[in-house]
């Protein structure tokens, strides 16, 4: 193992006997447990090192630590650092470096570490989770992001944060930590939502942790949910076996170290203040670049789609007496068969706000098919540019 994953494999041992000794519940997450169910060797990504805990666990992790204070470690939230990106906890050693350009000054302490992520209970009021998930989306924009790109509903998320943050950020920080510990510690909740990142999110049956069992992962002994192959079925699906192993490329804006910690890097390389300013000019001075990037890519993938209509405009050309005679005989199974590469392209051109007419007539032999195989929503989208 290289330094970095003995690093991140020791980190995860301590809070292992922080959590034995304390009688506190916590799992590895779905990747650490893969890896030791399936012998895939322990991923080489620094920021990999993941364990997931109830709400109230997750608490009692963090008050222990307080009391205990153990030596070269921090443990960050939104509770004492008012850029921490998100609710959860990370557990760092202070003696090592692991800064990601991308992120700024979200971390006071930007040692290697582990997440400590919280199996969040499922809020029964549609309009209670739908703020609890706004204020939490709109906390994540405000905070130090390079090359993420948010949406219109991201963005309008912003509004009420910024508003609140009139008070004081420190504050508003503290306050969003207890709201959405209390609003998410569910005790009987109908499932468990485990939040990867901003895109990623598994639910689970509560009935996949009422127990722990353990696990060996690289020679010690971690635990993990009692049923560990339903969870592992949960979040990759039944043919987890044949997940293959991560393939990692480093990230050229992560610096990490074993060696040396983040004080003395920002003493030889500057304050950290001054990298974050040099990042975020470059950031603005690339911007152009990167629009240019995702136009360029856009007009080569609308090309290609343009040149696979051309080539089924000759199929269905071809094929047109044959598609006039099965819609004569009734016969849907083989019209379903035969379109279905005009069903593929229809739904890359619906993308592109339009849809694919090869012929007024096979059009309509098409919808007829839709509608007797029962795919109507598409039959409607379809309809929608063609009425």
């Amino acid at each position: 193992m290289k330094r970095e994953q003995q690093e991140v494999l020791s980190l995860l041992k301590e809070i292992d006997i922080i959590c034995r000794k304390h009688k506190i519940d916590y799992y590895l997450s779905p990747q650490l447990t893969l890896c030791g169910v399936t012998g895939q060797p322990f991923p080489q990504n620094p920021l990999a090192g993941m364990v997931l805990m109830k709400i109230p666990e997750m608490e009692r992790f963090r008050q222990v630590f307080e009391k205990e204070q153990p030596e070269s470690r921090a443990l960050e939230s939104m509770l004492d650092n008012k850029r921490f990106p998100g609710f959860y906890l990370r557990y760092e050693n202070v003696d090592t470096l692991c800064y990601r350009l991308d992120e700024g000054r979200n971390f006071r302490h930007p040692g290697m570490g582990v997440d400590i992520l919280p199996l969040r209970g499922k809020i029964l009021s549609r309009k209670s989770h739908l703020w609890n998930r706004a204020l939490e989306v709109g906390w994540q924009q405000i905070c130090d992001t390079y090359n993420d790109k948010p949406g219109f509903k991201k963005s309008l998320c912003k509004i009420p944060v910024r508003l609140m943050c009139l008070g004081g950020r420190a504050r508003l920080g503290r306050s969003l930590y207890r709201k959405f510990c209390k609003k998410q510690g569910i005790d009987n909740t109908e499932e468990y939502i485990l939040r990867l990142d901003k895109e990623t999110a598994f639910y689970y049956p509560p009935e996949i942790f009422n127990r722990t069992s353990e696990l060996t992962l690289e020679g010690e002994k971690f635990l993990v949910p009692g049923q560990k192959i339903w969870y592992l079925q949960k979040s990759y699906g039944a043919d987890y076996e044949e997940m293959p192993a991560e393939e990692y490329t480093p990230d050229s804006a992560v610096m990490t170290s074993t060696m040396m910690g983040y004080e003395e890097f920002f003493q030889e390389t500057g304050s950290l203040d001054k990298l974050i300013k040099t990042r975020r000019r470059q950031y603005v001075k690339d911007s152009l670049g990167r629009r240019r990037q995702r136009y360029y890519n856009w007009c080569w993938s609308y090309a290609k789609l343009c040149a696979s209509k051309r080539n089924l405009d000759a199929f269905y050309e071809e094929k047109k007496d044959y598609i006039k005679n099965l819609y004569k005989n009734g016969d849907y199974m083989r019209l379903e068969t035969v379109f279905r590469p005009y069903t593929r392209v229809t739904q890359r051109c619906l993308k592109e706000k339009e849809i694919y007419v090869s012929d007024e007539e096979i059009l309509e032999i098409y919808l007829a098919t839709l509608e007797r195989t029962g795919n109507i929503e598409l039959k409607a989208q379809v309809e929608q540019y063609w009425r």
